[in-house]
């Protein structure tokens, strides 16, 4: 008899020697992806901004901007309250903690990637 059986709707991730679980379910992969283009535009939108021309209370605002941008995006994935922890856990680098979020991004990326991979070598395995 053949039997089939479901994956689990969550990935576990490790960061900074914590595991987290990640839902993988497709509403929260939704939202997930919004926050992420959300990140992603207002990221673009900080990155474009001439910093020489600011004042110091314009840099400390648009600083105060990036950090918001990905406490959000790190709080709706990872849940609530994470981002002071791993922030922390960052050396409170927003270089580093760019790096985290990219290391998320590519969860989801190669999440939807295996699924594919597995399903065209099945294919290409019954010819």
């Amino acid at each position: 008899m053949k039997q089939f059986t479901f994956d689990q709707s969550f990935q576990e991730v490790e960061i900074a020697g914590v595991i987290y679980k990640v839902d993988m379910s497709d509403d929260k992969v939704r939202e997930y992806q919004k926050s992420f283009q959300k990140y992603y535009v207002e990221s673009q939108q900080l990155s474009q901004t001439d910093v020489e021309k600011m004042s110091a209370d314009e840099q400390l605002e648009l600083y105060n901007k990036t950090l918001e941008a990905m406490k959000e995006v790190t709080e709706v994935i990872l849940g609530e309250g994470t981002f002071a922890e791993l922030y922390e856990k960052s050396g409170k680098s927003t270089r580093n903690y760019m790096k985290l979020l990219l290391f998320i991004a590519d969860i989801f990326s190669d999440q939807f990637e295996d699924v594919k991979n597995d399903a065209l070598n099945k294919y290409l395995n019954k010819k």
